[in-house]
């Protein structure tokens, strides 16, 4: 097993923090800016003071994706991540974008004072819903070095379920990949359910790379003692939820505190 460290602090749980849509997703439910700066503080702190050890944000709300990140996304993004570093000096943050590509997430990174960026296709091609999409690994390696970055740690995906790999190399190969000739700090891996998601974890784990092996999702209070004996970290958000669902309102929906206790708690058995 490799510790997942983010400041200084071993880190098993990570929640990801889905935002609203913004005025620019042009969704007839769009949040003002400061509705979803008070959403990301309201369910940071939620997520912090119940235990959880780390989160990054997310712009889920604004669908359909874009090509590449628009300025405006990275300009709101920007303004909630710094938002949330303010109120939570000391706390393991991260970044995550919808929108492809490697330079928008790092930037976003470095100006909120972000730890880590998870990035969805590090390397080969994906089919997904915007298209076919080529990895990003070349393009974040050197634009972390050249913005000077290099204590932003990259979470890479191998195969995220949200695409279908082209000409897919065996999970072994594919992290070997990622970690040797990509570079990635900590790799993300998840199948269609958990079950696959742990399989492929440990499938893995018999050729250690040396880098902190993450369950990307499906992940509940239930499940997550399983999850952590096999794999060092867990992503985890709707199972937090007062509407556990993927509909808009669970979107929207804001964690409960009952459930972070209860998930935290199930984590450390």
């Amino acid at each position: 097993m490799t510790t997942l460290t983010v400041r200084g602090r071993a880190v098993r749980t990570v929640a990801a923090l889905h935002l609203p849509a913004m005025p620019s997703a042009a969704q007839p439910g769009a949040r003002s800016l400061s509705e979803v700066e008070d959403y990301a503080l309201r369910n940071a702190r939620i997520a912090f003071e119940n235990g959880i050890e780390a989160l990054y944000i997310q712009d889920l709300g604004d669908s359909p994706v874009a090509p590449s990140a628009t300025p405006h996304t990275i300009a709101r993004i920007t303004a909630v991540g710094s938002a949330l570093r303010r109120s939570f000096p000391d706390a393991p943050l991260g970044v995550c974008l919808m929108a492809h590509g490697a330079e928008a997430p790092l930037a976003v990174a470095q100006a909120m004072d972000a730890d880590f960026v998870r990035l969805k296709v590090y390397l080969g091609a994906m089919v997904k819903a915007e298209g076919v999409l080529q990895g990003c690994a070349w393009e974040a390696i050197q634009y972390r070095a050249a913005i000077r970055a290099e204590e932003v740690r990259i979470l890479a995906d191998v195969y995220d379920r949200t695409g279908i790999p082209l000409a897919p190399l065996p999970i072994r190969e594919a992290v070997r990949q990622a970690t040797t000739y990509g570079h990635a700090d900590g790799v993300v891996l998840t199948g269609a359910d958990l079950g696959e998601t742990l399989r492929m974890v440990s499938e893995v784990r018999g050729a250690e790379q040396g880098v902190p092996l993450i369950a990307g999702g499906g992940v509940t209070v239930e499940t997550v003692a399983r999850a952590l004996g096999t794999a060092d970290a867990v992503i985890v958000s709707t199972a937090l939820k007062r509407v556990a669902s993927w509909s808009p309102a669970g979107l929207e929906s804001d964690w409960d505190p009952q459930q972070v206790r209860a998930f935290v708690l199930a984590a450390a058995l």
